[in-house]
């Protein structure tokens, strides 16, 4: 049987996050990053179950301090 083909698409975002950051949580603004960007691609992937794959990269980490 032969498989068919699904059209696909990407489709690019650029996404900003202004986020409260407490120094001393024990995370680095590094660890912060990794951390949100990971419950990003989590929740963009369960946002509709044609979603089949995410893929993020941190660009910019900047601080207000």
């Amino acid at each position: 049987m032969e498989s068919v083909v699904v059209p696909r698409i990407t489709v690019s975002f650029a996404v900003d996050l202004e986020v409260e950051y407490n120094a001393f949580s024990g995370r680095t603004p590094q660890e912060m990053a990794e951390l949100l960007q990971d419950k990003l691609d989590y929740l963009l992937e369960e946002v509709d179950s044609r979603v089949v794959g995410v893929y993020t990269s941190i660009t910019n980490i900047d601080s207000d301090d």
